[in-house]
């Protein structure tokens, strides 16, 4: 009996040996690189090419260019993923008497960049700081939106004394209201040089202004301005009004006048004023010339004008710069008729 069942099982056994060996493979799983999740997938994510990672705005350490004054943008002469934002990066025709390479302390070698733009039939002006492919747009408003603009000077000087180049800009327009609007004004800009970029200081702007009386500025009375504590603006600059010959723009063979300052001091003004009128070349050369005179006037300041008055006449001398005057009357008959005196006065050399 036991001799049977071993016999049985040592069968067993061997039918089940044979059957594993001769058993088919599975069949092949087509390959859908869905299931398979070890199998690299192919490069079509959202991750930034190589080109797109050169193109990130440049970082705010002290050797760039940005932080107030405006947004850092890709310069548009480098390849960009972003084209929109390279070519809008500056704006308008460059104006290249107003550009120039400078190097400032904190960001290094620069180029300062004065665009012109056309926006309905007048000149707007943009200003940017450009350092290897990063721009900076200095912003501003115009303080004559509608006036036409021209950019009358660019300087980069130290300003508040930290042993850094900040940027002057001055602007000119004209607001042609008045008795003064065709003389022009000057805008000033000033952008303080730090270390996160060019920040707009409009305190110095006031400083500046408040240290000169003038309605227009050179770099040297913004520098002068600053210099100076505002009680004494007006005295400092009547004293530093040169004596001498200031002739009325548009005088002529047969209408002109001159004043000629012969003393000035911080609040009383000593000058002469000599005008004529003819009608024609005819009536001058018969001495039918009219006659406006002031033989020795004597004008005392007046805020920031210096008056002269006789009677019910008063005569109006301004500053306009340092060797230009306005001069105005209050139009009571004085001079002969027709004599004209009201206008600018510029020094002649």
């Amino acid at each position: 009996m036991n001799a049977r069942v071993l016999i049985l099982a040592l069968l067993v056994l061997a039918v089940g040996c044979s059957n594993g060996e001769n058993a088919p493979e599975p069949a092949a799983v087509p390959n859908t690189g869905v299931a398979n999740t070890e199998e690299t997938l192919p490069a079509n994510d959202a991750s930034p090419s190589d080109n797109d990672a050169e193109q990130e705005a440049p970082s705010n350490d002290a050797n760039s260019i940005g932080g107030n004054t405006g947004q850092v943008v890709p310069s548009d002469d480098q390849p960009s993923a972003q084209p929109a934002q390279a070519s809008d990066a500056i704006v308008g025709e460059k104006v290249k008497e107003q550009s120039f390479p400078v190097e400032f302390e904190l960001a290094g070698k620069s180029e300062f960049i004065t665009t012109e733009e056309d926006v309905d039939g007048r000149p707007q002006f943009h200003f940017y700081v450009k350092k290897a492919d990063a721009v900076t747009e200095l912003d501003y408003e115009a303080e004559s939106p509608r006036a036409n603009y021209s950019v009358a000077a660019v300087a980069f000087r130290d300003v508040n004394g930290d042993g850094s180049k900040d940027i002057i800009i001055l602007l000119e327009y004209v607001t042609g209201a008045g008795q003064m609007g065709a003389v022009p004004v000057s805008q000033l800009l000033i952008y303080r040089q730090t270390k996160s970029g060019f920040v707009h200081d409009p305190g110095l702007v006031q400083k500046a202004k408040a240290g000169v009386p003038y309605r227009f500025l050179s770099i040297q009375d913004v520098m002068t301005g600053l210099a100076i504590a505002p009680a004494d603006s007006i005295p400092s600059a009547w004293q530093k009004l040169k004596p001498g010959r200031y002739e009325l723009e548009g005088s002529t063979e047969l209408q002109a006048s001159t004043l000629t300052i012969e003393k000035a001091t911080g609040n009383r003004l000593q000058f002469r004023l000599d005008a004529i009128y003819a009608a024609d070349e005819e009536a001058a050369e018969q001495g039918g010339v009219n006659i406006g005179n002031i033989e020795s006037g004597e004008a005392v300041v007046a805020e920031a004008d210096m008056v002269f008055r006789d009677g019910d006449f008063e005569l109006t001398i301004s500053l306009i710069a340092n060797n230009k005057l306005y001069v105005r009357d209050n139009g009571v008959s004085y001079f002969g008729h027709n004599v004209w005196v009201n206008g600018v006065y510029e020094q002649q050399q």
